[in-house]
């Protein structure tokens, strides 16, 4: 009887103790990953999309705090993700399984949750990129290996402008500048692509590379046009 009753008593902290670590969990972040968890329908690997999904404004408006959008080349693999952190314009966005990409001036400066992460990188010349004016820069990227030890991929970058670019947001076209940018080193080659609103440093879609076991993303900036939607 006596172990009963002491069991009921450790069944009912148990309960309290949860109950506490519920609430405490119940912070703004918490909510962040709440709202896109609930915004995703559920899928059946089974079925067959029957349409493409359209992202527009109406898909935009749905959202109640800045995001981006990450896509594979293929459109296969795509990820919302909101904004967790802002320390000395370096912007960092987070998804709800935990993937996360940090940007400085809309340039990929590091990663975490991908099979192989830009854990660092040093890059001259981002403030002036999308001046027009910075025609080479330097770049060094740095990985974590299973070892525990770094390797380090140097890459010497080439940059091209095009401006009157028209290009499609949220089913609109606006023109943009597009800046190309061919990176080489002694083992690895890729290009990187930023579509610029004229006359500012505002990447508004971008296709960077993260790896060689990745490959490159496309990267798309919503939260620019978040404020503008009616």
């Amino acid at each position: 009887m006596i172990k009963k009753i002491l069991l009921l008593f450790f069944l009912c902290g148990l309960s309290c103790t949860s109950d506490d670590i519920i609430r405490s969990e119940k912070t703004s972040f918490y909510k962040i990953y709440k709202d896109i968890v609930a915004s995703k329908p559920a899928t059946n690997p089974s079925e067959k999309p029957t349409e493409k999904k359209v992202y527009d404004r109406a898909w935009l408006s749905k959202y109640n705090q800045p995001i981006i959008f990450l896509s594979s080349l293929d459109g296969k693999n795509t990820a919302s993700l909101v904004a967790l952190g802002n320390y000395k314009d370096m912007l960092t966005w987070v998804s709800a399984d935990g993937i996360s990409v940090s940007f400085l001036n809309g340039i990929l400066i590091a990663t975490r949750g991908y099979s192989q992460d830009l854990m660092e990188s040093e890059q001259n010349g981002i403030s002036t990129l999308f001046t027009g004016n910075t025609k080479t820069r330097l770049k060094k990227y740095r990985y974590l290996n299973g070892e525990n030890e770094y390797k380090e991929l140097t890459f010497n970058c080439t940059i091209i402008e095009k401006t009157n670019t028209p290009s499609v947001f949220l089913a609109l076209t606006l023109e943009t500048t597009r800046f190309t940018e061919v990176c080489q080193s002694r083992t690895n080659k890729h290009t990187n692509e930023y579509y610029v609103l004229p006359n500012t440093n505002i990447v508004l879609k971008s296709k960077q590379w993260i790896s060689e076991a990745n490959g490159s993303i496309l990267v798309y900036n919503y939260y620019a046009f978040q404020n503008n939607l009616s």
